[in-house]
């Protein structure tokens, strides 16, 4: 749905009704029994009244069509409105041709708004008089079309918002269903299954399926949180291909994506998918474009015959991809129709509703989820459905989410290309001017060249992952991340020399109690490089144990023994001074940063006596350098061989950032 909050000047008016007395109470009567159904399925809304509406002429284009004008008795800011839901429209019994719906006006809060609309059914307007391609038409009267996708909202301070809606979240959800195995196979097959009394529903990544996440022993944080938020470098990563680009297709498929499924799920899955009484989908946030193909081809080849696949259809169809020029600066835009449903939490809310009103024989619904904010919500939710008896049983089961066994090559190897793709994208436009275009975004792996008759050429659409971008290209380069003390390379292979015993022992224990869960995922690395003095980049005055470049020598106090993280962390400290610093050796690289949260170890203390690494560690305090996106420096002017700005992109950002931290100091 897109919005136009910004005031102009209207249309002129073809009809105001006016709300008499009969017709307040009808509305009024229809307003309460809409919001008793809503409160009937389990959610809530605040119903609202209107002044007066009305229907706006737009001549636009070729065929005239309606702009809903509600004038809402409201204080509300209406600009704040992310999304309008219509109810089916019914005819209104006490005048011909009119008809009534309830807009659910959707917002940032968690109650959304409920505004009755009453509209004429057969309006007539006079089409004025144009010319189009050198033909003159004259004016004519025509009926006026309403799709009920056009709204001006009026707040009661006069306030205006335009709103399009570019799709009904329940008519793309029925064709969803409609589209299903389920609908299509089961129901006319497969009697006994065709009135299933349990809804079984597993999430797709990190539940089912080890999918890949960027590694913050690897990336800067600043690079993880714009490569995963939405056109930022692309379509985001979740929206984009290549964050399930794992090596080539043939041989993954040959394979069945080996190593990257959490086989006790899949197992729970096969179940229930032998259970005739249970309906079993997959339902994600991934969008329709572009996994479409893709992960039902994952599916199918690991033997998981699924009654629905419930990918987001944000978008449903393959979207054009424009240039847009705003205020001088140039934008890549990606998807420029809007979502229909608001967050991932939105759209899968919805999609269980219209299973449940599709297949009314459901009565208890089970999930499985890796997120425990969204385990938490979804308990709630099915919580609201027993309480409405919409169904008699709920529940969520969580499941720790893994990622895939570490792989710094591919990690790189993907953003490098997006960024890649991005730049040529920017380039492109920039020498030529190109208000279009497609680019490849698959990757071709080495070991075997995109053919024919590939995923890269069948199985995905050549969507452009581009978004909204900076005008300049942007390059990989090291930055700052953290303060630490760095230890040579003698000293890190003498820490893993020392306590490779004691880690084994623990991992050993802790799997066989299943307290340390793999799953056949991630497995700890060891790094044992780094005692972490503050993970900010602390500027030599903020540094209290000395100054970049000093030498300290480092003693173990301690060594970890972790019920939660798979882990060996040694609490560290210095000569002449108090604090105790961490010392991580081995972990999951997805958990770094969970790695200093004091409330997950139980330590060990190690005596000086039993120390055969006393006096023997040494270290310089320095900088950890993670992988970050930054722009690229375009030269403007022939430099001199001397000069000092002859430096290459790489140093030119870490500079930036060591000029940035004397300012403070």
């Amino acid at each position: 749905m897109s919005t136009n909050n910004t005031p102009s000047e209207e249309f002129p008016i073809e009809a105001v009704e006016e709300i008499d007395v009969i017709a307040k109470e009808w509305i009024q009567e229809q307003s309460d029994k809409e919001v008793k159904r809503i409160h009937d399925v389990g959610s809530s809304v605040l119903p609202l009244k209107i002044k007066n509406c009305g229907i706006i002429s737009n001549f636009d284009n070729k065929k005239p069509k309606a702009i809903n004008r509600v004038e809402v008795d409201t204080n509300c800011d209406l600009s704040k409105v992310q999304q309008i839901m219509v109810s089916p429209p019914i005819a209104y019994p006490h005048k011909e041709n009119f008809n009534y719906v309830n807009l659910v006006l959707v917002t940032s809060q968690p109650i959304p708004l409920l505004v009755p609309y009453l509209y004429k059914t057969n309006m007539k307007v006079t089409q004025p008089a144009r010319e189009v391609g050198g033909r003159n038409y004259p004016s004519k009267e025509v009926v006026l079309k309403n799709d009920l996708k056009d709204y001006l909202l009026i707040n009661k301070n006069g306030i205006r918002s335009r709103f399009t809606i570019h799709e009904y979240h329940d008519a793309i959800l029925q064709r969803q269903y409609k589209k299903s195995y389920f609908y299509n196979t089961t129901l006319n097959k497969h009697k006994k299954k065709s009135h299933p009394k349990k809804l079984a529903i597993f999430d797709f990544d990190s539940t089912l399926f080890f999918s890949p996440l960027l590694s913050p022993t690897i990336w800067h944080a600043d690079l993880i949180r714009l490569a995963t938020a939405e056109s930022v470098y692309g379509p985001g990563w979740w929206r984009d291909i290549r964050s399930l680009d794992l090596g080539p297709f043939e041989e993954l498929k040959s394979n069945a994506w080996n190593g990257f499924w959490n086989e006790s799920v899949v197992q729970e899955a096969r179940d229930c998918i032998d259970d005739p009484n249970t309906m079993t989908v997959i339902l994600t946030g991934r969008r329709y474009h572009p996994f479409h193909l893709l992960i039902p081809a994952m599916l199918e080849s690991k033997g998981l015959q699924f009654d629905l696949i419930g990918l987001r259809p944000d978008p449903e169809h393959v979207s054009d991809n424009h240039w847009e020029v705003r205020k001088g600066q140039q934008k890549l835009t990606y998807n420029l129709a809007g979502s229909v449903f608001k967050s991932t939490m939105h759209f899968k809310t919805c999609f269980i509703l219209n299973l449940i009103h599709n297949v009314s024989s459901i009565r208890q619904v089970t999930m499985w989820d890796d997120r425990i904010h969204h385990v938490h919500r979804f308990r709630q939710y099915l919580d609201a459905l027993v309480r409405k008896q919409t169904i008699y049983e709920g529940d969520v089961v969580y499941v720790p989410g893994i990622r895939p066994k570490y792989n710094p090559y591919w990690e790189k190897n993907v953003i490098g290309h997006i960024i890649e793709t991005h730049n040529k994208a920017l380039m492109e436009y920039t020498q030529e001017g190109t208000k279009n275009g497609k680019i490849e975004q698959r990757m071709k792996w080495p070991r075997s060249p995109v053919k024919e008759n590939t995923i890269a050429a069948n199985i995905v659409e050549k969507e452009d992952p581009l978004g909204a971008c900076s005008e300049k290209p942007m390059q990989l380069t090291p930055l700052p991340a953290a303060t630490v003390i760095k230890l040579s390379k003698k000293a890190t292979d003498d820490l893993r020399s020392a306590y490779q015993a004691v880690f084994d022992k623990q991992l050993k224990e802790k799997r066989q109690k299943m307290l340390w869960k793999d799953f056949g995922g991630e497995e700890p690395e060891y790094f044992g490089d780094y005692v972490y003095l503050s993970q900010q980049v602390l500027s030599n005055a903020e540094i209290e144990v000395g100054s970049l470049g000093s030498e300290l020598r480092v003693k173990v106090k301690a060594y970890s023994d972790s019920p939660n993280l798979a882990c060996l962390v040694l609490k560290i400290q210095l000569d002449n001074d108090s604090k105790d610093f961490l010392l991580p050796l081995w972990y999951k690289p997805s958990e770094y940063n969970e790695l200093f949260k004091s409330n997950n170890y139980i330590w060990k203390k190690v005596n000086d006596d039993d120390n055969k690494l006393t006096g023997k560690l040494n270290g310089k305090i320095d900088y950890v350098y993670r992988l970050g996106a930054v722009e690229k420096h375009i030269a403007t002017k022939k430099r001199s061989r001397d000069s000092d700005e002859d430096n290459d992109d790489i140093s030119r950002p870490v500079k930036k950032y060591l000029t940035v931290l004397k300012k403070r100091s």
